[in-house]
């Protein structure tokens, strides 16, 4: 018989919130014998005023090199995303999407196989949750698939 947890996709926006959610995904795809993918989004907003600002990276070798912020961003979250899993035992597999949060992983969901969404809550309030909107909600709402959302510690 398949397990119900075969495919999670976890939200990972660099908080510690979404660390959070990382590490109790990752416990389910062990228990559960699953796999995960890291969802990372950039929202359309930060791309555009972020993309062409670079940075530069000096290489082990001593060669000097210029990336953009956001790809700097990008791997280090990657990195991170896969130092927790190797740690762990895991592979995890990493996706980069440019729009909307909520609309990436639903997306992705739809053409993957994912049998559950994992994401972090940032613990805003009511109030903050109508003016800014929240990610996790809006998984919620949107998903085809079981959501589990993570609290922030206390």
């Amino acid at each position: 018989m398949k397990s119900m947890i075969s495919h999670i996709l976890i939200g990972v926006d660099g908080s510690k919130e979404s660390f959070r959610a990382l590490s109790y995904a990752m416990t389910l795809a062990k228990q559960f014998n699953g796999t995960c993918d890291v969802m990372y989004s950039i929202p359309p907003r930060v791309y555009a005023e972020l993309a062409e600002r670079e940075v530069k990276i000096e290489e082990p070798s001593g060669d000097v090199k210029f990336i953009s912020m956001l790809q700097q961003e990008e791997n280090h979250i990657r990195d991170l995303v896969q130092d927790i899993a190797a740690k762990e035992g895991l592979t995890i597999g990493f996706h980069t999407r440019v729009g909307d949060p909520v609309d990436a992983m639903i997306e992705y969901v739809s053409t993957s196989g994912v049998d559950l969404i994992v994401v972090g809550s940032s613990g805003k309030g009511m109030a903050d949750r109508l003016i800014l909107g929240s990610v996790s909600t809006g998984i919620v709402h949107k998903s085809p698939v079981p959501v589990l959302v993570t609290k922030p510690e206390a």
